[in-house]
């Protein structure tokens, strides 16, 4: 049950009504769609409560709609003038798979924005606002006429870079689930996004019209690069509107990010220091990753197959797992042709967990090990010759296998 109470309506009179709260999947049908509510939120960002969900966020300026990458169409693209990429999912809540699912896609467009450079997003928001070449410059000028305008676009190539997006989801009747959501945002520690389930409450006023009320229901917290979940339940700070404080906040968040991925760094560049390969065709990764993540690529390429040794600090745990990329359409047939050598395959690597998502996404991961604080030298070198020795296992295990399924199907 959500934590909010129905609002009341005061007339000039002072009489008071209290208003009905009308679920939009309850409405005409077809009259209040998902790309009707799409549409009120890109016409109206000022009613998504972003100071909420990130203090440091400045004000949105709408871009374009149905964004194109290889994951799909991303419902709405925001920026801040700093450059800070907004990405919002609409969705009416029908059943618990659909949030499942629209999760995993919201993450998916982000997993390939990370991939992208400004020219790659101005060419793609140019396309799909028909606005043409240096749309997405001229909709931020026109918001802000003073734009730096090389500090924005280093901004975006930064945002893009790390993945520092803001991601939400906003729809009508969410309900969280919170402790399989901090699961499954963990997979995707690699990218620096802060995470937001928005409920678009509805209410339908004395005069028959609607008042939309777009409110945060749960919201991740960063701390150290882990996932928290937060459910809300407090009240909303207040902060300045003065666009040069966001501009210094930004800078302070930058340089604690910075020394989060030094940390980070270190970590993996002591594991990469213990790494041995059996299989000398394993291309080892070409440098230390910054974040929770590291991806060592697997046939028949990067965004197509990886193993990926992580460390999830909010469960408290670390592991390695193969997963495919939306770019691989096989994936989940690729998926089944492995787990039909189970038998064969766990007699070298005992104990590994097979998932199949509803979606096609798919992971098979080797029994994670408890983790406490990497600051002890002791449970710090457990876990980097535990990550070792797994994915040393890992290779062996899946690298000729996805080899051979690539010959099989003549992608090389």
């Amino acid at each position: 049950m959500t934590a909010y109470t129905n609002m009341i309506h005061i007339d000039q009179d002072g009489v008071s009504t209290l208003l009905e709260r009308m679920p939009l999947t309850q409405g005409v049908a077809g009259q209040y769609s998902e790309s009707w509510l799409q549409r009120m939120l890109f016409n109206h960002p000022a009613a998504l409560p972003m100071r909420e969900i990130d203090p440091h966020a400045g004000t949105l300026v709408p871009v374009c709609m149905e964004l194109r990458t290889d994951a799909g169409p991303a419902d709405i693209l925001y920026v801040t003038r700093t450059g800070q990429v907004v990405l919002v999912e609409t969705k009416l809540w029908r059943n618990a798979e659909a949030r499942r699912e629209v999760v995993a896609q919201i993450l998916d467009y982000a997993k390939e924005l990370s991939m992208w450079s400004y020219e790659d997003l101005s060419r793609e928001a140019a396309v799909a606002s028909k606005g043409g070449p240096g749309y997405l410059l001229n909709a931020v000028r026109a918001a802000h006429p003073d734009l730096d305008e090389v500090a924005f676009i280093d901004g975006i190539n930064r945002s893009l870079a790390v993945g520092d997006f803001i991601l939400v989801i906003a729809g009508d009747g969410i309900r969280t689930g919170a402790e399989a959501l901090v699961s499954f945002l963990e997979r995707y520690g690699h990218l620096r996004f802060h995470f937001a389930l928005i409920e678009v409450a509805t209410f339908r006023t004395v005069d028959g019209a609607l008042m939309l009320q777009p409110r945060v229901l749960a919201k991740t917290e960063l701390l150290r690069r882990s996932v928290m979940i937060v459910q809300h339940g407090g009240q909303m700070q207040p902060f300045s509107n003065d666009d040069s404080e966001d501009v210094k906040q930004t800078e302070l968040v930058t340089a604690k990010n910075a020394a989060v991925a030094a940390n980070w760094a270190q970590f993996w560049t002591e594991f990469l220091a213990v790494l041995r390969l059996d299989d000398q065709q394993q291309a080892p990764p070409v440098k230390p990753a910054k974040t929770t993540n590291l991806a060592l690529y697997l046939p028949p390429g990067p965004s197509y197959a990886w193993i990926s040794p992580f460390v999830a600090q909010a469960q408290g745990s670390a592991g390695v797992f193969l997963t495919f990329g939306k770019a691989l359409a096989e994936g989940p047939e690729w998926f089944d042709c492995l787990y039909d050598q189970r038998d064969e395959i766990e007699k070298v690597l005992p104990g590994l967990s097979w998932e199949k998502q509803a979606d096609g996404k798919v992971y098979i991961q080797c029994p994670p090990i408890k983790v406490d604080s990497l600051e002890n030298p002791e449970t710090r070198q457990r876990v980097i010759t535990y990550l070792a020795q797994q994915t040393n296992a890992m290779v062996n295990v899946f690298r000729h296998r996805l080899e051979s399924l690539v010959r099989q199907r003549g992608l090389r």
